[in-house]
């Protein structure tokens, strides 16, 4: 892998942190150990190109995502850091053709579940918040591009009860457009945008289905 030169948050180390597949339990409420999560992933993105049209595009894939040492072992006052060490998504566009979407190796997609400010939190158990700052390669052969968004992808998910949130739904925070350039001509116009990004968090995955996509 090439040392990332773009940096959207804290690095958290791999070194010594065990992967995580299909069986492992998860507890809600709680703050597990430190881990690297195998889980399925869905999504809805709308591209728009211009010239061309909108298209909506269904997605499904995997992700690996390493979870740092929580900060505290209560659950209302923990922060875990997160980085995307991997992902692979596949979907299909009468239109685009087949497009890939992989991590770009010279961004650290990081993020972060914590406890939202809250003035106004009652009594219990607070939900977290999660965010991932993300930067992709769109590979799309049927056009010969590769495109890579120079804005991080935002994706949040709200109401996170247990870490990891597999099975939660989140959005990508996107305002009207976010704009996607060929990988090879970086500083000409976009060549297309994201106007619309909705996922679901899938399970954990065993390690044969992540080696099979």
């Amino acid at each position: 892998m090439s040392t990332p030169t773009v940096i959207y948050g804290r690095p958290v180390t791999t070194e010594g942190i065990p992967n995580v597949y299909a069986g492992a339990e998860v507890i809600p409420w709680a703050t597990p150990d430190p881990g690297i999560d195998n889980l399925g992933i869905t999504s809805v993105d709308t591209f728009a190109v211009p010239g061309m049209g909108e298209y909506a595009v269904e997605f499904e894939g995997f992700v690996r995502v390493v979870r740092s040492t929580p900060t505290s072992r209560e659950w209302a006052s923990a922060e875990v850091y997160t980085n995307l060490i991997e992902m692979k998504m596949v979907g299909d566009s009468p239109e685009l053709g087949r497009i890939t979407v992989s991590l770009n190796p010279e961004c650290l997609s990081a993020g972060q579940i914590r406890t939202p400010f809250d003035p106004y939190a009652g009594e219990g158990p607070s939900a977290k918040a999660c965010r991932m700052a993300v930067g992709a390669v769109f590979a799309l052969p049927k056009l010969g591009l590769k495109l890579v968004n120079k804005e991080p992808i935002i994706l949040t998910i709200d109401d996170v009860r247990q870490i990891p949130p597999a099975g939660a739904p989140g959005k990508g925070q996107i305002y009207r457009m976010l704009p996607l350039n060929d990988i090879e001509h970086l500083d000409d116009a976009p060549v297309a945008y994201v106007t619309s990004l909705r996922f679901n968090m899938g399970g954990y995955l065993t390690e044969e289905q992540i080696g099979s996509m």
